[in-house]
């Protein structure tokens, strides 16, 4: 008896993902706005200052002037406004980066068990670096699991990411993961910075600056590689992990830690503020200095478009070698 051809598999749909994951994402927008509509200001994510920053200085007029476009909506209530809180626009595209990366550690294939799965992809692939640093220079409840906008936007993306493989398919396409993870990028720098600044702040010593480097480049791919084996997947090695170089224009995990030493420096032995002989704390003097702040996230994400572009095989390669905050 000859068998019949199996019928072949359906085409994935690009467009009905696209839209399925629109009307998702402005549901959660919708949801945000109800739930916390002032947002995720406050000391419940990010240590707030008396210094005011630049725009705060200016007349209510000028203001309204200063964010009329979609640029000046980028620079002053995106980047400028995460140097003192953590704006939802960045969230959402930083928990998605976070989530989609956790599947693709699985081989595209959702996670084994969602319990051990949502808890460890909020601390080894979204918030390593937030993690490590709270319990190492904190010594206090993480501050990432005391924001309920990260809750709903994180829980968010792990259902749509491991249930809707679609979603999976559109994120992970070349240039929509490009685009994903300019995004993330955007994030995870103004980030280092500002968890680089509070560390400074609790305790004005050079060295904590120091070592905060290291453990914010480093906790993401450590935890990583120990969540690997805990899953019992083959474990990279160390070298390929992230190769023993200082080259930052092709590895952005390189790149990372020579902004937030730049930073640290520039805080320390280019301005007046003196944070480690009892003038301004490093967070007070950082907002006086949000252009440099401002400019080290663009510098950051050009760096990275300008790798992207080099790449001539056409693969996209950012797993291990990221920090993964």
């Amino acid at each position: 008896m000859e068998l019949l051809p199996r019928p072949p598999a359906p085409r994935q749909r690009p467009l009905a993902s696209a839209a399925l994951l629109s009307a998702a994402a402005l549901a959660l927008l919708g949801l945000l706005s109800w739930v916390r509509p002032e947002g995720s200001s406050g000391p419940a994510f990010l240590l707030k200052t008396s210094a005011p920053s630049p725009t705060d200085l200016l007349p209510e007029s000028e203001k309204e002037e200063g964010v009329g476009g979609p640029l000046d909506w980028l620079h002053y209530k995106v980047i400028i406004a995460s140097h003192s809180s953590y704006p939802v626009a960045l969230m959402i595209g930083f928990n998605c980066f976070g989530n989609v990366l956790l599947r693709k550690e699985c081989g595209g294939n959702p996670y084994p068990n969602w319990l051990f799965g949502y808890l460890l992809g909020f601390i080894c692939y979204t918030y390593p670096g937030a993690v490590a640093s709270d319990l190492f220079f904190k010594h206090d409840f993480v501050r990432a699991m005391s924001n309920d906008n990260v809750l709903m936007v994180y829980t968010f993306w792990f259902v749509i990411i491991q249930n809707f493989e679609g979603v999976y398919k559109f994120l992970t396409r070349k240039w929509v993961f490009v685009f994903l993870t300019v995004w993330w990028l955007a994030d995870a720098t103004r980030a280092s910075m500002c968890f680089l600044e509070r560390a400074i702040t609790h305790q004005a010593v050079f060295s904590r600056g120091v070592f905060q480097c290291f453990l914010w480049c480093g906790a993401g791919p450590i935890l990583r590689v120990a969540e690997a084996s805990i899953r019992g997947a083959p474990i990279p090695p160390l070298d390929k992990v992230q190769p023993n170089t200082f080259n930052a224009v092709k590895y952005p995990l390189v790149m990372m830690w020579m902004t937030m030493m730049g930073y640290l420096l520039f805080m320390a032995f280019l301005t007046d503020c003196k944070i480690f002989s009892g003038g301004l704390t490093m967070v007070e003097c950082g907002k006086k200095h949000d252009d440099v702040f401002a400019a080290l996230v663009y510098l950051s994400l050009g760096m990275h478009i300008f790798r992207t572009m080099q790449q001539t095989d056409g693969k996209i390669v950012f797993d291990h070698c990221m920090c993964g905050t």
